[in-house]
């Protein structure tokens, strides 16, 4: 190999070398709330006030309650009963806060599902920290350390809720 090959092979070496440095990989950060906020939550169980400490069960086939965290502008919409539920929310780590938490529509005129949508955005507007469950599919509202709520994940039907 002559000298003009060699100072060829040199700088094409050296090309390469510089040209594949590699760069750090950016740190990943985990927004733990994004499965909060990126999600359907469906009413399961709730605190109907009946016995301290005790959550009732929701049927599944009901649609008395569900709740939808917003990412793009931290507000929330749902139903509560037979009202449309809307708010603000703010979430930093574990705790959560529902803010400006309003109802709209007429009311079902069904005592118990009255009763389970004013129970259901009460523990909205009182909810101090959430907790998910390791599959991100059970979502926990609680006030002051007490469950108040149990929630579903939910993915609807295309055109179905």
């Amino acid at each position: 190999m002559n000298i003009k090959g060699l100072i060829y092979s040199l700088a094409l070496l050296l090309s390469v070398l510089t040209g594949c440095k590699q760069e750090p990989e950016p740190e990943v950060v985990v927004d733990k709330s994004m499965p909060l906020q990126t999600t359907v939550w469906k009413l399961a169980q709730l605190d109907l006030g009946q016995t301290p400490g005790e959550l009732s069960e929701i049927p599944q086939e009901s649609h008395v309650g569900f709740v939808i965290f917003r990412p793009e502008d931290q507000t929330l919409i749902g139903w509560a009963g037979c009202q449309q539920v809307d708010g603000r929310y703010r979430v930093d780590g574990e705790h959560l806060q529902v803010e400006a938490l309003t109802l709209t529509g007429s009311r079902c005129y069904r005592p118990r599902f009255d009763h389970v949508g004013d129970r259901f955005a009460q523990a909205l507007r009182g909810v101090t920290t959430y907790r998910l469950a390791d599959d991100d599919a059970r979502l926990e509202l609680m006030t002051d350390g007490s469950i108040t709520a149990v929630l579903f994940y939910r993915k609807p039907e295309k055109d179905k809720w």
